[in-house]
């Protein structure tokens, strides 16, 4: 089938968590605005990507994980060559840097933030990147809707939580329930039962910027 791309739009997300919620969020702006998201399978390519419908315009998007450090500064490259080269330039390019500031103040962190820096410098073929960078984590995020979480723990809001970071906190809440949280895929079915306009309307992260880009 033949198509003409209206946009493209990649994300280059820290880990898989991430890449769960932020499509889980995509999922439900496609929901609100009549928008059909649709994964596009290629045997070719083990790439992960999806065909955004508006109407009858169509845009790619796609998501690289960059998972360790090793890889930050291939993403660069990735997006060269698996988004404008392989795509034949057949579009305009927009980039969402989804990453936590307040773990690089950590010791063991395998990021810092310089590192996404250079790599927002490193990437000169997108028309404009945007930065969805807070000092929180991905559960801190997540934890914005807490009535949501303990629906799916089925559990009573707890009075406060414990810990030092959103992750720490969500394994206790976790563990105070009889239940190990796990990142990842395996966090997939408590996403899908968040509130992703709670979520958005807490402002700890600019997300409200994905829907006003693509839409």
């Amino acid at each position: 089938m033949t198509y003409e791309l209206r946009n493209g739009y990649a994300f280059i997300l820290e880990g898989a968590t991430e890449k769960e919620f932020y499509l889980a969020l995509l999922q439900h702006i496609c929901q609100k605005r009549g928008a059909k998201l649709e994964r596009v399978y290629n045997e070719d390519s083990p790439d992960i990507s999806y065909h955004l419908t508006v109407g009858d315009s169509i845009s790619i998007i796609k998501f690289h994980t960059v998972n360790t450090i090793t890889q930050m500064p291939r993403a660069d490259k990735w997006f060269s060559a698996q988004c404008v080269k392989k795509y034949d330039r057949q579009c305009q390019w927009y980039v969402f840097l989804c990453y936590d500031t307040d773990s690089y103040l950590d010791n063991i962190s395998k990021f810092h933030q310089g590192d996404w820096s250079v790599l927002r410098k490193s990437i000169k073929e997108a028309k404009r990147i945007i930065d969805l960078s807070a000092s929180a984590d991905i559960e801190d995020i997540m934890l914005q809707d807490l009535p949501g979480i303990c629906s799916f723990l089925n559990c009573d809001m707890p009075l406060e939580l414990s810990g030092r970071n959103g992750k720490a906190k969500m394994k206790n809440l976790f563990r105070m329930n009889g239940k190990a949280y796990h990142e990842g895929s395996r966090a997939k079915e408590m996403i899908l039962r968040l509130d992703m306009e709670k979520i958005t309307a807490a402002n700890i992260v600019p997300l409200d910027e994905i829907e006003n880009v693509m839409f």
